[in-house]
């Protein structure tokens, strides 16, 4: 009987380690260990600025400059997305939309523009600007500091200093009644070795004249400076400028299209 209560005892006290045991390894197994599977965080994106044609004009624009007999109207585009459209007839000299209604960018700043268009116009046309960042008032040195304009058949990103002689970092063939993207990222600053650009094309981004995917110039100039889209100059024949997809943020992920 001696002999059996050991037994009994010794089998007791085995089970009782074997239990302890597997506690333990259970608390030490690194897949039942209490720590929470990782999750991706979600991106917050920051746009500043919507300039959808949705909207309306009194919610985008801040004026609409128009010399002559061009109209500023909303088109739908074939993807039912509703767009600007800038119609400037020959013999007119500017349909322009001055921007953006409810914001405005400080010296200093680093920001993103983006925008989608389409141009239709003689593509030998010579237009003052189809895109401009204009400063304000407008009787100052640069005027302004960044403009897209067509010269003998290209589209062309000039940059005017503080004389107002303009260089041009970067050129493209001009494309014609087909869809292109840009996005610009601008560092706001007249001293031209501490402001820069940088410039995506149809989601591509660009090399300069520089070799380089950063531009430094001068960027600001005046009290302030504001985007401007549509046709200015290129008087002798009709050109129409349809925009859509107009946003400032705080990334490129804000206003990429």
């Amino acid at each position: 009987m001696r002999k059996i209560q050991l037994m009994a005892t010794a089998l007791g006290a085995g089970c009782v380690m074997l239990l302890s045991q597997c506690t333990k390894d259970v608390k030490h197994n690194p897949v039942n260990n209490g720590v929470s599977p990782i999750t991706a965080t979600p991106k917050i994106l920051s746009v500043l600025f919507n300039g959808d044609a949705s909207r309306g004009s009194s919610n985008v624009w801040k004026d609409v400059n128009i010399e002559g007999t061009g109209a500023m109207t909303s088109v739908t585009d074939e993807t039912g997305t509703l767009c600007w459209q800038f119609t400037k007839p020959a013999g007119s000299h500017r349909t322009e939309g001055h921007g953006a209604k409810n914001y405005q960018a400080l010296n200093g700043s680093e920001f993103y523009i983006g925008w989608t268009d389409k141009l239709y116009m003689p593509t030998s046309l010579k237009t003052d600007a189809v895109f401009q960042w204009k400063s304000y008032p407008t009787s100052t040195t640069a005027n302004h500091p960044l403009m897209l304009r067509t010269v003998s058949g290209t589209l062309q990103l000039q940059n005017f200093d503080e004389n107002h002689v303009a260089t041009v970092p970067w050129s493209i063939p001009l494309s014609v009644s087909t869809w292109q993207s840009f996005v610009l990222r601008i560092k706001l600053s007249t001293d031209p070795t501490d402001g820069y650009i940088e410039l995506w094309y149809n989601g591509v981004k660009q090399t300069f004249t520089n070799n380089s995917q950063r531009y430094y110039c001068r960027t600001f100039d005046s009290d302030s400076c504001d985007p401007k889209w549509g046709v200015y100059g290129g008087d002798s024949s009709q050109a129409t400028h349809i925009v859509k997809k107009i946003r400032i943020g705080t990334s490129y992920d804000d206003v990429a299209q």
